[in-house]
């Protein structure tokens, strides 16, 4: 087996409840994406625009005021977490006072609790989500707590001219319709043109940029190429750090505990359960990103597609060969 390797994100002294990765034994992972509820594509959606429109918080300070949380960090999920981190950096920037915050809260219960429930099947076909209050939860009931907070943050930022309605929602349509499709162009662009690819590789920001991609805000991205000697696979340790603007909303097992603590030190075992087989004479490199730095795998290009369009490498490609739990083949 060829020596494989662990590059680890440059962490502060000590250790929080992110800093998980290597240290936890931990179950098989649950290899599936289970998607996003509406509030929690919402709650995504509302801290990426509220940092990337109106910079009113960090991603480190919304990590130092999660783990703060103390016991509490290990009762509530990631988007809960997410979200009340949100509005704490919030009320510590004296952007808004949790009185504020609170009362705003109670008036959206009480609105959602004097809207009827109309069922899904009975709603229009144009209808656009673009009235104020709907009880549109999954399970036709009205919001949880989180899903109120956040709901109650945007409409405070609103009113002082921080936040636009329409930036959230443009945040969840990239999310869902043109973010995901970025990597696989970037990465077929790279299978079929080497000047590309250099650039790619020395720099992956400017390279994409030039593409007429806009990654907006994102950090420094780095780009990884697999090869007959070394496998690249990346993780975030600390939480869920990953190239959202070229590859969308990282699966729910890339957020996991589990996937975040094995994957580092028993990256075969991991692949194996993603179905991935990696001969032992290939390196196996796990490379943890930060807030600061984000990577991406350009996969080997599968033999027999030689003669292929760029549209037909691109179909063949997928967030996963991305990520390095899998590699593309041809049927």
């Amino acid at each position: 087996m060829a020596g494989d390797t662990y590059i680890p994100n440059q962490n502060l002294p000590g250790m929080g409840p992110h800093d998980i990765g290597g240290v936890e034994p931990f179950e098989p992972i649950d290899t599936t994406d289970h998607g996003m509820s509406h509030w929690e594509m919402h709650a995504n959606a509302l801290r990426m625009a509220i940092t990337r429109y109106s910079s009113l918080g960090t991603l480190d300070e919304m990590r130092r005021l999660a783990e703060d949380l103390g016991e509490r960090f290990y009762q509530i999920s990631y988007f809960e977490r997410q979200t009340e981190a949100l509005a704490l950096v919030l009320v510590e920037r004296d952007i808004f006072s949790q009185e504020d915050l609170d009362a705003r809260m109670e008036e959206i219960a009480q609105k959602f609790k004097d809207t009827p429930i109309v069922p899904l099947p009975e709603l229009p076909d144009d209808h656009d989500h673009d009235h104020e209050h709907f009880k549109e939860d999954e399970r036709g009931e009205g919001p949880n707590h989180h899903h109120k907070m956040n709901l109650a943050i945007q409409e405070l930022l609103q009113e002082k001219g921080l936040l636009k309605a329409s930036e959230v929602r443009t945040m969840i349509e990239k999310f869902e319709g043109d973010f995901p499709n970025r990597g696989p162009e970037v990465v077929a662009r790279a299978w079929t043109d080497q000047d590309f690819k250099a650039r790619l590789l020395e720099d992956a920001g400017a390279a994409i940029t030039d593409m007429g991609i806009d990654l907006e805000y994102q950090s420094r991205i780095i780009a990884l190429e697999n090869s007959d000697k070394v496998h690249n696979v990346i993780v975030c340790t600390l939480c869920s750090c990953y190239p959202r603007f070229l590859m969308g909303q990282p699966p729910t097992w890339y957020k996991s505990r589990s996937y975040r603590s094995r994957v580092v030190f028993e990256p075969r075992s991991v692949l194996r359960e993603f179905g991935t087989e990696i001969p032992d004479s290939v390196t196996i490199r796990v490379h943890d990103s930060n807030a600061d730095m984000r990577y991406f795998v350009i996969p080997s290009r599968p033999e027999g597609t030689e003669d292929w369009t760029v549209e037909q490498l691109e179909a063949i490609l997928t967030r996963d060969h991305l990520v390095g739990v899998g590699v593309p083949v041809v049927a």
